[in-house]
């Protein structure tokens, strides 16, 4: 589980790429589930919220950047 504060000290294109990142592992984990080889179904919860964490700092980071402008 990330947290908040290591999220924030990242930048906006380190950001992007750990959105990406757990993207792909929420697919993976979905795959698992759904071909019943996911031993973990806490996982999923848990990469589900990490990826609104991201989502979330990088939203406001942007609109950060977007005042400084």
């Amino acid at each position: 589980m990330l947290k908040p504060n290591e999220i924030r000290e990242m930048n906006l294109a380190e950001l992007e790429m750990k959105e990406q990142d757990l993207q792909e592992e929420f697919f993976n984990l979905r795959l698992q589930k759904v071909t019943n080889r996911l031993e973990n179904p806490w996982k999923l919860h848990e990469a589900r919220r990490d990826i609104a964490r991201v989502k979330t700092i990088i939203r406001e980071k942007q609109q950060i950047d977007n005042k400084e402008v």
